[in-house]
């Protein structure tokens, strides 16, 4: 097989191909927060997203999972017709190999595929914050969607599978928008999701509630509370205590 595959449901490849069809791509990565994931799996939840097909990589990560729309993989493709909307759920962090390639792959098919522009998200430390901003932004080949929030400083980096997917869709012209909310990197942050969410609907004219998402936030952060706070009790039974 060839390094990447995409594959499409029989019963869907008309729909995609329709005439005067111009689909905006939504996707992310398990990075930092998290971001990418939560939100892009949120989003298909909340706007009834229908899978429609399958990445399939040679060396991609050996689990599926069953849930209510059928089989979960590695990296799954949606369609939210309503919406013209392709959303690219990666459950998983391609290897490093196989980035280029992903991203190759998956932008010349969403160019045979009436492709129109492209909205990627994901995690910005949030140590680079500068001001009251949530997140910071930047929009190549003139995608026609901007905020008054400044966009992302000169010298900070986007890395990872989120940075190379960036990288070929501006070498393959397609407009594209990255936003970037602010994030612990090593934590689960459905908070930051939320923002990337607010702002899709913003400038995609959705009206998708993040109050799940703001809620499990709460329960994410209460949780790790208490973990901190059990770790830090367990040290101190674990210390020596003095004997009069």
């Amino acid at each position: 097989m060839r390094a990447v595959e995409i594959y499409v449901y029989d019963e869907f490849k008309d729909l995609l191909n329709g005439r005067g069809r111009k689909w905006i791509l939504i996707t992310g990565f398990p990075g930092f927060g998290y971001v990418g994931t939560i939100a892009t799996k949120y989003l298909t939840t909340k706007l009834g997203g229908v899978k429609v097909g399958d990445v399939i990589t040679k060396y991609m990560p050996d689990f599926a999972a069953v849930e209510d729309y059928g089989l979960m993989t590695p990296y799954e493709i949606f369609l939210i017709e309503d919406h013209s909307l392709i959303v690219l759920v990666n459950n998983a962090l391609p290897s490093t190999p196989e980035r280029v390639p992903y991203a190759l792959a998956l932008a010349e098919w969403f160019l045979k595929n009436n492709g129109f522009k492209a909205i990627m998200t994901g995690g910005l430390n949030v140590k680079l914050k500068e001001g009251e901003e949530e997140f910071r932004w930047i929009c190549s080949n003139n995608c026609g969607w901007s905020f008054k929030e400044p966009t992302l400083s000169k010298g900070n980096y986007i890395v990872g599978p989120l940075a190379t997917f960036y990288t070929v869709f501006n070498l393959k012209r397609i407009p594209t928008l990255l936003i970037l909310p602010y994030t612990e990197p090593s934590k689960y942050d459905p908070s930051a999701a939320a923002v990337f969410i607010r702002k899709l609907n913003e400038i995609l004219n959705l009206n998708v509630d993040v109050n799940d998402l703001l809620q499990y936030s709460k329960l994410v952060a209460y949780a790790e509370a208490l973990i901190e706070e059990t770790v830090r009790k367990s040290k101190e039974d674990r210390s020596p205590k003095p004997y009069m």
